[in-house]
């Protein structure tokens, strides 16, 4: 659908097997009839990803799945295009599977099994574990295949005990899984089905603005959004002067590229807190934390609007800090207009301690960092209410507006690109 060369196996003008990299994507077939735009998103979004990594393989897609031609590519290459591949919202699970034109399995005019035991039996013999069990596993998509489920299962699972070593089998822990998919465009059969992230494609779930900090929760809350489709980008207050900034060591940055793995092309945007804690003068009330958080919000709307973001995201978990009170947290959204998405609420610190490793933010995000809420008040307020909280605005701020663009005024902007810093530059916005 997407390729020249995928479109060719489909017709039957090219019937000679091949290799391919099988990328199931189930929440797709859910989508009625926006699933050809789901679709056409991950493919674009799986050819990207292998472009940049210098591999140039045709990407085709069909119903609940996408399928990427790797010829004769190197088992290296291979094997680093699925490590990447896992990391792209939108697919659940890939193989790397050796593939059949259903016109080459009846060619003679009935079921060719000897073309199909073959490669079967070769994964099998390569894969084998002394004392281990196998399993064969069917997926008949195609119920134009002249033979059933259970009798190719059964077939080709007496073949690798005739066949090679392997003797046990066991259909519910075995320790090697050989699968055969069939499908109208051929069959697919593979040793290994490789988890991946799953959620929706990139780009199809609208635009949000993550707020950064160098802690542990929201790189975890801004992936959440990436693998729900959305297109993140980032926006960070920096306690140090931005010409102090290193990209290349700041955490702030080394999270921002890591997330960009997951989230494709993103922005990360920095601003400077000096302007609001010069402003923050006059004497302790406790409340302080409170008044950054809520300035730290209409930035970061302030910001949406410039960028079109429709959301902001936090990395909030309920009663985890002071500042995340049920109370602390609804006098912070009711500062701004813009929705507020909030992925981790309920969920406990360890659980997000597990999720930051799995995706690889967790090492960076415990390394020092000076972070602007450990420069407020020690014993912040727990409770507080929009109404108080906004006349302490109006007394201790004599032009919020003012605050906001002067803060603005010197943004410092990192573009990334899979993982890979591409662009930087200072602007005002």
């Amino acid at each position: 659908m997407e390729s020249t060369a995928a479109g060719r196996h489909q017709t039957g003008t090219d019937t000679a097997p091949g290799r391919r990299l099988l990328l199931h994507c189930p929440d797709i077939t859910l989508k009625g009839r926006n699933q050809e735009d789901f679709q056409k998103a991950l493919v674009r979004n799986v050819r990207h990803v292998l472009r940049r990594a210098g591999l140039a393989w045709p990407v085709a897609g069909a119903r609940g799945r996408v399928y990427v031609d790797s010829g004769a590519a190197q088992e290296g290459e291979v094997e680093r295009a699925l490590s990447l591949l896992e990391k792209v919202a939108g697919i659940t699970s890939l193989g790397a599977a050796e593939w059949l034109h259903p016109a080459q399995l009846t060619a003679s005019g009935s079921f060719d099994w000897a073309i199909l035991e073959d490669i079967v039996v070769r994964q099998a013999a390569a894969a084998f574990r002394p004392g281990g069990s196998f399993a064969i596993r069917v997926n008949r998509v195609d119920k134009a295949l002249p033979v059933h489920s259970q009798e190719l299962g059964a077939r080709l699972g007496a073949a690798v005990r005739a066949r090679t070593e392997w003797d046990a089998v066991d259909l519910k822990h075995a320790d090697l899984t050989i699968h055969i998919d069939a499908y109208p465009d051929g069959v697919y059969v593979y040793p290994e089905k490789r988890r991946a992230i799953g959620g929706l494609p990139v780009g199809t779930g609208g635009r949000v603005l993550g707020l950064l900090s160098g802690g542990i929760d929201s790189p975890v809350a801004a992936f959440m959004m990436s693998k729900r489709g959305c297109t993140v980008d980032l926006f960070h207050m920096a306690a140090s002067h931005l010409r102090a900034f290193d990209p290349g060591q700041a955490v702030v940055a080394r999270l921002a590229a890591q997330l960009s793995v997951y989230g494709l092309n993103s922005r990360l945007f920095i601003v400077p807190y000096t302007f609001f804690d010069l402003a923050l003068v006059g004497s302790a009330t406790g409340y302080e934390l409170m008044l950054f958080r809520r300035f730290l919000m209409r930035c970061a709307e302030y910001l949406a609007t410039h960028v079109g973001a429709h959301a902001l995201v936090t990395g909030d978990s309920l009663g985890q800090v002071a500042s995340q009170t049920l109370e602390n947290l609804a006098a912070a959204s009711q500062a701004v207009d813009i929705s507020i998405l909030r992925p981790l609420i309920g969920m406990n610190k360890q659980e997000i301690i597990d999720a930051a490793r799995q995706i690889g933010t967790y090492e960076t995000s415990i390394l020092p960092y000076k972070d602007c809420c450990a420069l407020i008040g020690r014993n912040p307020r727990t409770r507080s209410n929009d109404e108080h909280l906004r006349e302490l605005e109006a007394q201790k701020f004599s032009d919020y507006e003012g605050l906001i663009r002067q803060t603005f005024a010197e943004t410092l902007l990192l573009e990334y690109d899979c993982g890979e810093l591409v662009s930087q530059k200072t602007t005002a916005i």
